[in-house]
């Protein structure tokens, strides 16, 4: 038995019943739609008797079609039993609570509604109201979608970190990282725990002192402060504690999410901080799965591994060792040049965003990740690991200039503008890049870009009014 919705569970305009005594069916019809974005008229078996809407986007759903039909032959079949519910509820209570259900279109994504049903007293019908949940859902979507790029992006965080802690663990040279303030380890690979003949979960968290002797313990003392507050390489010579073999050690600095670090090589005897084992140039390398390269300070290439000459489409690595890698990394010599100079002031570059340029002519957008590898003096050497980037990198990514547009636009010039003009043009074009990189890479600093420019300070600021960059960066300011 229908039990109708009673008055007293409503608040109503009791004070003005009388002024609806002369309101007439369309206008009452109006007032019954006018509160939801989808109003139903249901008859008692759950037919649609007649639809209202308020968008009129929703036309494209053709609401008009669900006439004469059951209310739960419009929703899509996983929501049949929610409108069954919703007529069973209504019958037995009145009204319902509100169930989200989604109606069907061709070519058109489901149009979500929440429904409540109600059955009002001397009315031969029921009413649904619904409101429309596209904008949430689209949200929802959104968020999902936000989700799984954050799933995403944090498993490959945690496999480039498993990479790298294997790298860092199969290094044939010992490294110790030690903390910049207190001198305490952070991190010890294998090569140094084995060359210490102590478990790595027995170092970390020691004072670095400990490991050698009680007389060396203020000559390390200094070294890590001097390499800390000075910025500079420290060599010593220091004996292993418990043990009377002796060590040089090369204690260099660097930065590490914002704080100062210090990284602490040891060497055995007859060792020199610029060898290279055979293995770090050929098994270690290879057995990455992106593409490594090892330059030195000219950026001339040392050692590859296969994945690089599959980048850039090379048959063997005696076509690329020894060039520099200026011919592949890129879009000009800039790219390079800034790139090494980051490395030489921060001691490792994340993330740099250029090109890579094959032997077939194919320009790509990579990241690359720079830092110095163990060891130093003037044979210093850089390791680089260079990623694609992904679609969703792309978007975001600051455009490398000096890309494929700019060319082909040189090339449809060829034949209507001197050769000169097009040359002096292009110069033009090139030293803007050059200085837009600059201004880049040091962070809209002007004496800094002066200096990797090779300019004076006055130079720069004449070219930035002659090219139009006197405000470049203040709107990110």
């Amino acid at each position: 038995m229908e039990r109708p919705v009673p008055r007293n569970d409503h608040r109503v305009f009791h004070r003005t019943i009388r002024l609806f005594d002369d309101i007439d069916a369309e206008t009452t019809a109006f007032l019954a739609a006018a509160g939801a974005d989808v109003s139903l008229l249901l008859s008692p078996e759950g037919k649609v008797l007649d639809v209202a809407y308020r968008d009129p986007a929703l036309q494209r759903y053709k609401p008009d079609g669900w006439i004469g039909k059951p209310f739960r032959d419009t929703v899509t079949p996983e929501c049949h039993d929610k409108i069954d519910a919703l007529i069973e509820e209504t019958a037995r209570a009145g009204s319902t609570r509100r169930r989200q259900v989604n109606h069907p279109a061709q070519g058109l994504p489901d149009l979500p509604v929440d429904y409540m049903v109600v059955s009002i007293d001397k009315m031969p019908f029921r009413l649904a109201v619904g409101e429309d949940m596209r904008k949430l859902s689209e949200i929802q979507q959104q968020l999902v979608r936000t989700q799984a790029e954050l799933e995403s992006e944090y498993r490959k965080i945690r496999e480039a970190e498993s990479r790298y802690r294997t790298i860092f663990h199969k290094a044939a040279q010992a490294i110790v990282v030690v903390d910049g303030d207190d001198h305490s380890i952070i991190d010890i690979n294998m090569t140094g725990a084995n060359m210490l003949h102590q478990q790595p979960d027995k170092i970390i968290g020691r004072p670095a002192q400990q490991l050698v002797y009680r007389e060396d313990r203020a000559t390390l003392a200094d070294a890590l402060s001097a390499a800390r507050h000075g910025g500079m390489r420290k060599d010593v010579t220091l004996h292993v504690a418990g043990r009377s073999e002796a060590l040089a050690c090369i204690v260099e600095p660097y930065r590490e999410n914002g704080r100062g670090n210090l990284m602490l090589t040891m060497l055995r005897a007859g060792e020199t901080d610029a060898q290279v084992p055979a293995s770090a140039d050929t098994g270690l390398l290879d057995s990455f799965p992106e593409p490594l390269a090892i330059i030195d300070r000219k950026g001339s290439i040392r050692a590859i591994n296969d994945q690089f000459l599959d980048l850039i489409h090379v048959l063997n690595k005696s076509l690329v060792v020894d060039r520099n890698l200026n011919n592949w990394l890129g879009a000009s010599t800039v790219d390079l040049q800034v790139l090494l100079s980051r490395v030489r002031e921060e001691g490792q570059v994340r993330q740099f965003s250029t090109v890579i340029r094959d032997e077939l002519g194919t320009t790509r957008t990579v990241a690359v990740s720079a830092a110095r590898v163990p060891g130093g003096g003037e044979g210093q050497q850089i390791g680089l690991l260079i990623t694609e980037a992904s679609r969703r990198d792309g978007q975001f990514a600051v455009p490398t200039p000096g890309a494929q547009n700019g060319s082909s636009d040189f090339a449809e010039l060829v034949g209507r503008v001197p050769l000169k003009d097009l040359i002096r043009e292009a110069v033009d074009v090139i030293e803007k890049m050059c200085i837009e990189a600059a201004l880049r890479q040091t962070d809209n600093n002007r004496a800094s870009a002066a200096d990797m420019l090779g300019l004076s300070r006055q130079s720069l600021y004449i070219k930035l009014r002659r090219h139009g960059l006197e405000d470049f960066g203040s709107e990110s300011n």
